[in-house]
């Protein structure tokens, strides 16, 4: 790994009473630039890191919520930006998820992290499934927020009617953050989509050996109650969790809740 700029941040967006420092850092895995976001306790030994997964076409921008939060109760929280998102290098070709999940075992090499609990959004959830089962030594614990995709609606057409359907309950700066990271991913954002309903994260689920969470909002129809309910049947999930009244994007909109969720079961 060779860190080409570090640049030290707060972040006054999401300021809290006990506000936790972040830096910014900039590093070459294999001849690509990776931008993550890592809280400053991050560096305290003895502490298992938490690393959160960003969904289709996003940047971690939108987990800032929750990842600082997180920080602040003294976790050491990385958010990586996956390759051909946010500020992160653009591969040639669009990654689908096994790439992407290959992506995340680089880049958790070149942070020198052994092991880590993985919390992934949307996407993140295939890609963190992915690692938890073809790297299980580098995953100590699993949380899976509004995982994607739902088996019994594995299209297009049923996913963006859901989608808007949740996004009238979501938090509204949420908004802010599809726009600047949609725009970004431009026409890259089509081929990513398709390998993500493609992806069957219902094979990976059934084979996953680590604890797991289960989490979605009350009104996410991408991630629909039934459909948490099979997925605990096939992990074994010690607890499945519904936060009330929030869409899709609940790890945006309601972070307390999350990080309440989070802090119980990681802890």
């Amino acid at each position: 790994m060779s860190i080409r700029n570090v640049c030290m941040t707060s972040l006054p967006e999401y300021v809290l009473r006990d506000e936790a420092q972040w830096e910014s850092l900039f590093f070459d895995v294999g001849g690509m630039t990776y931008h993550t976001r890592r809280s400053l306790t991050a560096s305290a030994p003895g502490i298992n890191p938490i690393v959160l997964v960003h969904g289709l076409g996003m940047s971690g921008d939108y987990l800032m919520p929750t990842a600082k939060r997180l920080a602040a109760k003294g976790a050491a929280v990385y958010v990586p930006d996956l390759p051909g998102h946010g500020k992160s290098d653009t591969p040639e070709s669009p990654l689908n998820m096994l790439g992407l999940a290959n992506a995340l075992i680089d880049w958790l090499d070149a942070m020198d992290i052994a092991q880590a609990d993985l919390v992934g959004h949307s996407m993140g959830c295939q890609i963190a499934a992915d690692v938890s089962v073809r790297f299980p030594t580098r995953v100590r614990r699993l949380a899976l927020i509004g995982p994607t995709v739902d088996p019994s609606h594995r299209n297009i057409r049923a996913q963006l009617l859901r989608a808007l359907y949740a996004c009238t309950f979501e938090h509204p700066g949420f908004l802010l953050h599809v726009i600047a990271d949609y725009w970004r991913m431009g026409t890259r954002l089509w081929p990513e989509a398709i390998a993500m309903l493609n992806y069957p994260i219902e094979e990976k689920l059934s084979c996953i050996e680590q604890p797991v969470l289960l989490v979605r909002g009350q009104r996410d129809k991408i991630a629909p109650q039934r459909w948490l309910d099979q997925a605990s049947q096939m992990t074994g999930a010690e607890r499945v969790v519904t936060i009330p009244n929030w869409g899709h994007n609940v790890i945006y909109s309601a972070p307390d809740a999350v990080v309440a969720e989070l802090w119980s079961f990681l802890g």
